[in-house]
């Protein structure tokens, strides 16, 4: 364990303290949830127990300019371990889950749900700071069984004009932000993915929103990813593109080929449940051939383990 801490902070600046050891065992804590889940081995679980009930004794506070991707990108990752906890594990007490629940609604919760100006976050809710939080506050209401959280969290990602579905994702499947870099657009395709997982499996089916469209999106940048050309509108771009060095004339070549781990997820229910065809998503998939976590960004930035905890059905390795 690397933490805890009672300060997090991530910066503009790149002074980002606690960062780094919130990121990391919030997936450490996911691991030891799953592997118990797995094996049924107690160590596993008293470890993912322990990681969250030193963090939840210990925070105070989320700050710096970009608080709102700490609270929305491993705080999801927390929330996903506590789930499997809470419900398969005895040993986690009561008294201990309140407490991690307290720290979700007192510490993580207003940031990832700050959706307009203060002093110390001047632009929120944008793009993939958007989409992080929106899949974080439907995360959030789940473990809190908050139904109104619940619902506000799927209700930006319908019509938040600056994080929506519609404005992120165009109708031939270019990203708000696929004139900046390859990592943002993929990070905003994780984030939206993962929303839509969740709610799927609270019976809600935000999939296939706008006729598939985040499937879409998923085609177009695995596509261009993978080296073939696209189409690109320039007048489609992110609000407050002019912040990250927008608007963009042609699609960017940064990052290209830089795979995160965020397709299995989304390949896991268009093309394992749904039957639809993603052929580039699969050329991914088979590129990567296991998702772990993510060695390239921070290790929180998306969900963990894809492979393991995404990939459905007998023939997942005839797929590769």
């Amino acid at each position: 364990m690397k933490g805890p801490l009672s300060y997090v902070t991530r910066d503009v600046s790149g002074s980002s303290p606690g960062k780094t050891q919130l990121s990391h065992d919030a997936v450490a804590s996911l691991l030891n949830a799953l592997s118990w889940y797995i094996t049924g081995d107690k160590a596993y679980a008293e470890k993912s127990v322990e990681i969250l009930n030193a963090w939840a004794s210990t925070l105070e506070l989320l700050n710096g300019t970009d608080a709102q991707l700490t609270a929305g990108l491993y705080g999801v990752q927390l929330v996903n371990a506590a789930e499997i906890m809470r419900y398969t594990y005895s040993g986690w007490s009561a008294k201990n889950i309140t407490m991690f629940e307290k720290m979700i609604l007192d510490i993580f919760y207003p940031p990832a749900s700050q959706t307009t100006p203060s002093e110390t976050q001047k632009h929120p809710f944008l793009a993939n700071w958007g989409t992080s939080g929106e899949k974080a506050i439907v995360a959030f209401g789940i473990f809190l069984n908050n139904v109104t959280m619940y619902n506000y969290g799927l209700s930006l990602y319908r019509s938040f004009a600056c994080a929506d579905l519609n404005n992120t994702i165009n109708s031939f499947g270019q990203n708000s932000e696929s004139g900046r870099d390859q990592a943002h657009v993929q990070l905003s395709l994780g984030n939206m993915a993962e929303l839509c997982q969740t709610a799927f499996n609270q019976g809600n089916n935000y999939w296939d929103l706008l006729k598939s469209r985040l499937g879409v999106g998923y085609e177009y940048t695995a596509s261009y990813n993978l080296g073939n050309t696209v189409k690109y509108d320039p007048d489609f771009y992110r609000c407050g593109a002019d912040l990250v060095g927008g608007p963009w004339s042609s699609i960017s070549s940064t990052k290209r080929g830089v795979f995160r781990p965020v397709y299995e997820i989304a390949y896991g229910y268009y093309s394992q449940v749904k039957g639809s065809a993603m052929p580039y998503t699969q050329q991914v998939i088979r590129k990567i051939q296991i998702e772990a976590n993510d060695a390239t960004n921070n290790m929180g930035d998306s969900a963990s383990y894809g492979t393991l905890r995404f990939s459905r059905g007998d023939n997942w390795v005839t797929e590769r």
